[in-house]
């Protein structure tokens, strides 16, 4: 009987303690269970601590932070790194679906089938260049963006300065031109400075020559099938690309249009590019032939009325015309928007006559409702490609903008359809915002401003000044953009009469008597902040000054006192 009960009491005595192991494992189980990730001796460490003392506040854990403290992230075998972002192959996957998806419809340039590590390990530029395209509208990524802008920046200057270059380099330029790093300021875009880089680096490696690539080189290379096609599609893209850029910041464009785009060279070299890319490429050779036809030479009111000039109009129009009839109803969505945008490069010319004909200005009415009509109806196809556009269709999208509210608020809105282009230029307004992609982007900011433009002030303007003349004549189609920049500056800080006594006594300096007033009286004045408009006058509230240039920082100079026309002083 003594046996048998110590026997109990001994298994009794195991049983408990068995129990307080078991119990005391779950407990570090849910203490670790409180975090994302634990190291092994967390719970220990728990244990050790007393219950009274205060728990440290934990950040919360994001993709971006998890691999620093051994997260989620380091159980990936090969996570993308660049400086601190990293990316778990999974996350690189879906961006680079995404960016297939959405964006290369726009830009034809890549290979789907190639898998990413394949981009990385032959150029990281590129493949991080994907990555920001992609990241710009992912809604799995919040803050990808901002987070990678500034160790890609340091990546891409680190990469073009570089001797020698891959001809891959010039395919991540291609994308950054195509879809920019945001900025908030025209004074932080590099967008045209890449561009010169892109055409030069492709000559460099002989892009425009690509059969015979080795005269290009200090070595022998021999460079057959595929190899030719790759470096052929890029040269056209690259050309595709400059145009783009040129048009939508008003400059004169870097392409070489030569016969080794012609289509005998083309065949020669075994290469067939797409239909969508010879569409776009005859689009854009266009559009290379009217900025050298009509915005190249002196930008003179009288020349642009001349029978001379008028018939190169018509020759434009005639070409223009033949191209819809050949391309008929198999152009793409997109096309047909670059299609509607050449036009209105064309149209645009009417600004930079002395006076403007009936005929012209409606046909310019007729392009830019057509164009925003085409763009608009993006919104509504699969996908919301107007979300994921190019930084060209959103410079055309404002560059209508302009025109059409530049249409509207001047003599000729008698003669058009005022509420339709109302209608049209709100519209316009929407597609910029839904182009944004960060909050007080470029987008976003030339939205307001458009929107507090129409809202300044009636469609009349100062008595005797002709909206549709243009005082800036210099930037191309883009020129009457920066003009209503101009005739806003003006309209922003206009001089009282001086025959108001109220302006007399708040500014002494100015004459009792009605004249001209020296230079030295005109700088006073205007640094007279009484004569200055309030920010809510005429019941729209402006956006202030500052930051109206910082982002037409093009125009961020004094236009008082310059003359309409500049003469340069006789040779002595």
């Amino acid at each position: 009987m003594e046996r048998e009960i110590a026997e109990l009491r001994r298994r009794l005595a195991t049983g408990d303690q068995s129990q307080s192991v078991e119990a005391n494992g779950s407990d570090e189980l849910s203490q670790c269970s409180e975090d994302v990730f634990c190291p092994p001796d967390a719970a220990v460490a728990s244990r050790a601590r007393p219950l009274s003392a205060p728990l440290e506040p934990q950040p919360m854990a994001t993709p971006l932070t998890m691999h620093r403290d051994g997260s989620i992230l380091s159980q990936d075998d090969n996570p993308w790194r660049l400086e601190d972002v990293s990316l778990s192959r999974i996350r690189v996957a879906r961006l680079f679906e995404q960016f297939f998806k959405y964006y290369h419809p726009f830009l034809p340039l890549l290979n789907p089938q190639k898998p990413p590590d394949e981009y990385l390990r032959r150029c990281p530029l590129q493949a991080w260049s994907i990555i920001c395209v992609a990241s710009r509208r992912a809604p799995s990524e919040p803050g990808l963006l901002s987070a990678l802008s500034g160790p890609f920046s340091r990546l891409l200057w680190s990469t073009i300065t570089g001797v020698p270059q891959d001809y891959r380099v010039v395919k991540a330029l291609c994308l950054l031109c195509t879809w920019p790093l945001p900025t908030t300021s025209q004074r932080t875009d590099a967008t045209f400075m890449l561009s010169g880089l892109m055409m030069q680096i492709s000559m460099q490696l002989g892009l425009h020559r690509p059969v015979q690539a080795e005269e290009f080189t200090t070595f022998r290379m021999e460079v057959q099938g595929e190899a030719v096609k790759d470096r052929l599609q890029t040269w056209v893209i690259c050309n595709i690309v400059a145009q783009n850029v040129a048009t939508g910041y008003g400059q004169p464009p870097s392409t070489i249009y030569d016969w080794a785009l012609e289509p005998a060279s083309l065949r020669d070299a075994d290469y067939q590019p797409s239909e969508d890319l010879k569409t776009r490429l005859r689009i854009e050779k266009f559009c290379d032939r009217v900025t050298k036809a009509l915005y190249s030479s002196k930008p003179d009111p009288v020349e642009f009325i001349s029978s001379e000039k008028l018939l190169i109009v018509q020759l434009l129009e005639n070409e223009l015309r033949d191209m819809e009839v050949e391309f008929g109803r198999d152009i793409s969505n997109i096309n047909m928007i670059h299609l509607r945008a050449a036009e209105l490069h064309l149209r645009y010319f009417v600004f930079l006559g002395s006076s403007a004909r009936s005929d012209d200005l409606t046909k310019l009415f007729i392009a830019t409702t057509s164009f925003l009509g085409r763009v608009l109806d993006l919104e509504t196809l699969p996908g919301e490609l107007i979300g994921h556009a190019t930084n060209y269709i959103l410079q055309m999208i404002v560059s209508a903008a302009f025109a059409l509210m530049k249409l509207l608020k001047s003599d000729f809105r008698r003669h058009i359809d005022f509420e339709h282009g109302k209608l049209l230029f709100n519209g316009a307004i929407s597609a910029i915002r839904r182009i944004s992609v960060m909050d007080h982007d470029r987008p976003v900011r030339l939205a307001d401003i458009l929107a507090q433009m129409w809202n300044a002030g009636s469609p009349e303007g100062p008595a005797g000044e002709d909206a549709l003349q243009l005082k800036v004549r210099c930037r191309m189609s883009m020129s009457h953009v920066y003009d209503t920049v101009w005739r806003w500056r003006q309209r922003f800080r206009p001089m009282k009469s001086i025959e108001d006594p109220q302006a007399t006594m708040a500014n002494p300096s100015l004459p009792a008597t009605a004249g001209p007033l020296t230079r030295q009286q005109q700088e006073e004045a205007l640094a007279d902040p009484g004569l200055i408009y309030p920010p809510n006058f005429d019941q729209g509230a402006f956006i202030s000054e500052a930051g109206f240039s910082e982002v037409f920082d093009s125009l961020n100079w004094v236009f008082d006192g310059i003359p309409d026309t500049f003469v340069a002083p006789p040779v002595m």
